[in-house]
């Protein structure tokens, strides 16, 4: 580090230095802060710096500009932070210091310690006395200064105060008297899972002369209200703010999480008059004192007026972040902890069962010569599924992805009717903001097939079993927390499909008219986790729908009995009925149950199917399809490859 000196060093003078111990301490540039410095007096600074040697001048310093860090012990008049600069004591200082920068302090300064209007003062460490006009930042992680004298807020000065999970709140100790001097008490959000609910000390002074003057709160749901009943303590009374949640969140779903939290906190009994410190460890640095009592770690201090011999309750540390937020943060905060995402599981499973109806009717085609069918059949089918639920909301959509295989058989029982069943095994994969899931399904079913000329009818059913598991990942405010579940769910879909053959030609047309049933149920369940567990009731979820299209198919024929046949299937879908997913639901410790809505299905939706089937052997037939279904918001796609085989 390059230094400059403002009068030539002296040797004498440096020996003297390097004896008294300060040698922490070199020269720098004059000072040039009017604020705090007298334009009057001449001034030389003097910087401290660990690890270095020490310089003097060959005349006494009025000011010492303190700079960087400090472990060792500080001799000098006056001290000068400047307006730019940041000091952190870690030692002692014995003479007076001025901020006008920042100046944490974990020491020991002897004097008075001025802060002026852009300074800012913070530490746990002890000080003789304290005069503010700028700053004062006291919290669990720094602490609240030690003061030896008197305290005085200038009505310029902010106290900026904060509340820390675990370790509650920091207090400043005064052995003298506090003068409020209508300074501002700000109250920023509160980081971390406890705000300590009840009365915190700010203050604890011989004597307590005037009030705060401004309370500047951010808290989106909690208020904060200084208490001054006695005259040796200043306390700031935290409780949970009436605010109607329209005002937090335009979320509906979030509306009804707030409520049912807002209604667990009223129906808590009355705390205001508990009493939460945290204890003040004495700094590592500073040795105890004959003036002042050795500080030492205690247990919180809490006194309540509720019954004696009944335990208090652990508040529940997810609804203690929550109230710890801002305007900012709280609707977030809300969104997480109120699960949403449970709601759309039904119409996602459903989703992702919706192609096996589609592989039935594809196993019997319609169109296809009833020669050609033979007595029955077996074919296999591989599925590709993915889709997502409500695209505008962006990482926000809930998607799906499934994967499966499918096997059926089937035999005419009459020159009309075909019968045949099915089934199946897939697995999906759901995820969305801090959300995932994943489904296991086994699928059974049954079809037939009854055609007389051009006319066909489709009918099926199928029943699906499904073992879900979801992951939720929470975390706003310093709360964090994983949580986990499990569940049974099953599916039902029936369906009738009637269409009529136009031979045109070349050309199979076949228009056709389809209606459908899905239901979804899903049993009551609990996440494991922390205090943002959601306890889950059961949840119902049907509608039916119909189908208007039109399919045409253009067979090729080749040597040997090969024949190649696009195909291609354009349809409009309809949906009846409730179009949203419900779920009722609940914190498993501190709130009420509350309803959930998931993301609106689309109305009516486009269907499109295109395919190739490849018929190698009067008895083998290989296919390849994909099917996409897209609505304003949701969309669904398949991919599906068949290998069938007559008999």
């Amino acid at each position: 580090m390059s230094i400059r000196y403002l009068y030539p060093p002296q040797r004498l003078a440096l020996a003297i230095t390097l004896v008294l111990g300060c040698a922490d301490v070199s020269i720098a540039q004059p000072s040039t802060d009017d604020a705090t410095v007298p334009p009057s007096e001449t001034t030389t600074q003097e910087q401290a710096q660990p690890n270095h040697s020490t310089k003097a001048s060959s005349r006494p310093p009025k000011f010492t500009t303190l700079e960087g860090e400090s472990s060792r012990t500080l001799r000098f008049n006056k001290g000068l932070v400047e307006a730019d600069a940041q000091f952190r004591n870690l030692g002692k200082i014995g003479g007076e210091v001025h901020v006008a920068g920042k100046f944490h302090n974990e020491g020991d300064v002897g004097k008075s310690v001025f802060v002026n209007e852009t300074g800012s003062f913070s530490g746990k460490g002890t000080i003789n006395a304290l005069n503010v006009k700028g700053l004062l930042e006291v919290d669990p992680a720094n602490g609240g200064p030690t003061i030896k004298g008197n305290l005085e807020f200038s009505q310029s000065a902010t106290l900026l105060y904060g509340i820390y999970p675990d370790s509650g709140s920091a207090m400043i100790k005064v052995g003298g008297t506090a003068k409020l001097g209508n300074a501002t008490l700000k109250i920023s959000s509160l980081p971390g899972e406890s705000i300590g609910a009840g009365k915190h000390i700010v203050i604890e002074a011989k004597k307590i002369d005037g009030k705060f003057g401004d309370v500047v709160n951010e808290l989106a749901l909690v208020t904060a209200t200084p208490d001054y009943t006695t005259e040796t303590e200043v306390g700031l009374i935290l409780a949970p703010k009436a605010v109607p949640p329209e005002k937090i969140t335009a979320n509906e779903n979030g509306q009804n999480a707030l409520r049912s939290i807002q209604k667990s906190e009223r129906a808590k009994p009355s705390q205001s008059e508990s009493v939460v410190t945290s204890p003040i460890p004495p700094s590592p640095v500073v040795e105890p004192q004959a003036d002042r009592p050795a500080s030492k770690p205690t247990e919180p201090k809490i006194v309540a007026n509720a019954q004696p011999n009944k335990p208090i309750p652990k508040p529940n540390a997810a609804i203690n972040a929550l109230l710890g937020t801002n305007m900012t943060t709280v609707a977030d905060a809300i969104d997480q902890l109120g699960g949403y995402n449970t709601a759309d599981l039904g119409s996602a499973t459903l989703s992702t069962v919706a192609p096996i109806s589609t592989g039935m009717l594809s196993a019997l085609d319609s169109t296809q010569p009833a020669n050609a069918r033979g007595d029955g059949q077996v074919w296999v089918q591989a599925i590709g599924n993915s889709g997502s639920l409500a695209k505008y909301l962006g990482n926000h959509a809930l998607k799906h992805s499934t994967k499966g295989l499918m096997l059926g058989t089937d035999w005419a029982v009459s020159p009309d009717w075909r019968l045949g069943i099915v089934g199946g095994k897939t697995q999906t994969q759901l995820d969305s903001y801090q959300f995932e899931g994943a489904l296991d399904s086994w699928l059974v079913g049954a079809y037939a097939l009854f055609q007389d000329g051009p006319l066909a009818l489709h009918l099926g059913a199928v029943h699906g079993h499904h073992d879900g598991s979801t992951k939720r990942h929470v975390a706003f405010n310093g709360f964090k927390d994983h949580l986990k579940g499990r569940y049974d769910a099953n599916t039902q879909q029936v369906f009738g499909q009637l269409g009529y053959n136009l031979d045109v030609g070349h050309f199979d047309i076949e228009p056709y008219a389809q209606v459908g049933y899905q239901r979804y149920q899903r049993n009551a369940y609990t996440e494991k986790g922390g205090d943002a567990a959601l306890q889950y009731r059961k949840q119902t979820q049907d509608h039916y729908s119909s189908d208007l299209g039109l399919r045409l198919a253009r067979p090729f024929l080749f040597d040997q009995g090969m024949r190649l046949t696009p195909r291609l299937n354009v349809g409009w879908k309809h949906l009846y009925g409730d179009v949203r997913g419900r779920s009722r639901q609940r914190l498993v410790t501190g709130g009420h149950t509350y309803t959930v809505e998931g993301v609106e299905l689309d109305r009516d939706s486009l269907l499109v199917e295109t395919g190739l089937d490849l018929t190698v052997s009067p008895r083998h037939t290989l296919g390849l399809s994909y099917r996409g279904e897209t609505g304003q918001d949701n969309r669904n796609n398949a991919l599906m490859g068949q290998w069938r085989m007559m008999f």
